[in-house]
């Protein structure tokens, strides 16, 4: 007999059913408004850090610097964004939203906040917010270890 769910029963499969459901959703609700992978993040990123470099996109998305460029590219034709060399330093490309990247932005928020409706459903506000500590809570416990093992994130 084949089983359907490999550790269900452990936070190692837990999360990762939930990652895979919560990024194949995500994924369908960005095609529906033209947003491929990785743009909801630098949109995310650029409407609170709007000139900041391409390098600092980069570093803080957790992206490579390359990925970053491509993913821009491909945003800077679609008209959401436009890059300016740094006036103090013509190495460096400013990254800002344009209107059609902040009103996708919001598109990107809203989607965020209807996944989150349908993954707290049937949770009370006291579950959520206990959810979300306990989380954060895991992911502290490993990011202290993570010099230990030497797999500090990118």
């Amino acid at each position: 007999m084949i089983k359907k769910h490999i550790r269900s029963n452990t936070l190692h499969g837990s999360l990762m059913r939930l990652n895979k459901a919560h990024r194949k959703m995500a994924g369908h609700k960005f095609k529906e408004v033209n947003l491929t992978e990785g743009k909801p993040k630098l949109l995310d990123f650029l409407v609170n850090n709007s000139g900041c470099s391409q390098r600092e996109l980069a570093k803080y998305c957790k992206i490579e610097p390359a990925t970053a460029t491509s993913i821009l590219s491909g945003m800077e034709k679609e008209e959401l964004i436009y890059r300016e060399r740094n006036p103090n330093d013509k190495r460096i490309l400013n990254v800002f939203l344009t209107e059609k990247g902040i009103k996708a932005q919001k598109e990107v928020e809203r989607v965020f906040l209807e996944l989150d409706e349908i993954c707290f459903e049937g949770f009370t506000e006291e579950e959520k917010s206990e959810t979300i500590n306990i989380l954060n809570r895991l992911y502290d416990n490993l990011a202290k270890k993570r010099e230990q093992y030497k797999c500090n994130e990118k």
